[in-house]
């Protein structure tokens, strides 16, 4: 085992890398997902943790939907995994939304694809998640690393240690970081810094996921049907935004790409379809 010592902002970790030989089935595509406050209604810095923590149906809305349809599209070449920081009883908990949920892969155990097993005492969540990324990241040695985490905790630090990892490496993988806007930096949230990509809901991420070729079509359709629907809707809008979450403030909503509506033959839809989105789920944002 090789020592590798990373600095990066407050945080300091010894990551052992293992000297692999090539994986002959190492994914060429690797999405990579936190879970609590990225897909989880969890609310890490709300007075109501604990409830939200122990329930395994509360999924933010859309979710299941956009990473079925990314693992769909990403097909053979693609591989989803779960990178959770949670120590002890929660982390089981975690396993059970996800199956519950239906969230991918659809065959076998989703045990198998979470990757866990902090122990909180030895490491802070920051530094268990970048060690872990590094290992996966010369294991697989992918093409493409897509991640998504939250601005809750310490996601950032941990993507920005693979990010930078990479750059020192002289590695070829193309690493992207989305991070889902829960908190605002003023309060209980981190700034999400360039070299990240902020997101609010499964409709503005699935946006990006479309127009970099990686969500086609129908799963776009399905996720802004969803979410429209949704935030539209007294029964279901705190699936959207739940009471928890601070975002009065996000103005990064991405546009829809102009290549992909070329090509969409309900591009009127497709847009009509977002506008609404971005509409009712900023009031719900503002609490209008």
């Amino acid at each position: 085992m090789k020592p590798i010592k990373i600095k990066l902002g407050c945080l300091s970790l010894m990551a052992l890398i293992p000297l692999l030989g090539a994986n002959s089935f190492a994914a060429k595509n690797l999405f990579i997902s936190d879970i609590d406050d990225t897909i989880k209604l969890t609310g890490i810095h709300s007075n109501g943790v604990v409830g939200h923590a122990m329930g395994t149906t509360n999924e933010f809305a859309g979710m299941s939907i956009l990473y079925n349809g990314l693992a769909k599209d990403l097909g053979a070449s693609g591989k989803t995994e779960y990178l959770t920081a949670a120590p002890g009883v929660i982390d089981n908990l975690g396993i059970d939304f996800l199956r519950e949920a239906g969230f991918p892969p659809g065959r076998g155990s989703v045990a198998d694809f979470v990757v866990s097993g902090r122990d909180a005492q030895a490491e802070s969540s920051g530094e268990f998640k970048a060690r872990k990324l590094i290992k996966i990241y010369e294991q697989e040695k992918p093409e493409l690393m897509i991640l998504v985490g939250d601005n809750g905790e310490q996601d950032i630090d941990a993507y920005s240690a693979l990010i930078k990892y990479v750059a020192d490496s002289n590695g070829a993988t193309r690493v992207y970081s989305y991070i889902h806007h829960i908190y605002e930096s003023a309060g209980k949230g981190r700034e999400i810094p360039a070299g990240h990509i902020p997101f609010l809901t499964a409709a503005d991420l699935a946006v990006q996921f479309a127009g970099h070729g990686w969500l086609k079509n129908e799963g776009l359709t399905r996720v802004l049907g969803e979410i429209e629907y949704d935030s539209g809707t007294g029964q279901f809008a705190h699936l959207v935004v739940p009471a928890f979450m601070e975002c009065a403030s996000f103005d990064a909503w991405p546009d829809l790409s102009s290549k992909f509506l070329e090509q969409a033959s309900n591009a009127s839809a497709l847009a009509g379809s977002y506008e609404q989105v971005k509409a009712n789920v900023n009031g719900l944002c503002r609490n209008e």
